[in-house]
């Protein structure tokens, strides 16, 4: 596993009607997240062409931290309030070795 900075870019998609609940969960998991050992940046945007559509930025230290977050109480957290039944689509993109 690399022990080399790692950026995420996840791309999600609320159902109709779910846009609000999704927002307020993926918000609580920000402010968690950012506590989190190794995470370096995690941050939330909402595309201008869709309310559906939030983007998040995250870099960690390693992809190692970041298995530990996808593992994690904050994860886990997030998963419980039914956030898999608000996605319409989800979109994941791993980008290792960033520098900077």
């Amino acid at each position: 596993m690399s022990e080399s900075a790692i950026t995420i870019i996840a791309i999600t998609t609320a159902k109709l009607g779910k846009e609000a609940a999704l927002r307020a969960a993926q918000e609580d998991l920000v402010k968690e997240t950012l506590l989190e050992d190794g995470c370096l940046r995690y941050e939330l945007h909402k595309s201008l062409d869709d309310d559906r559509v939030r983007i998040f930025v995250e870099t960690w230290e390693s992809e190692s931290k970041w298995h530990a977050h996808m593992e994690g109480d904050a994860m886990r957290r997030f998963q419980a309030k039914g956030v898999g039944a608000f996605f319409a689509d989800f979109a994941l993109h791993r980008l290792t070795k960033i520098a900077g």
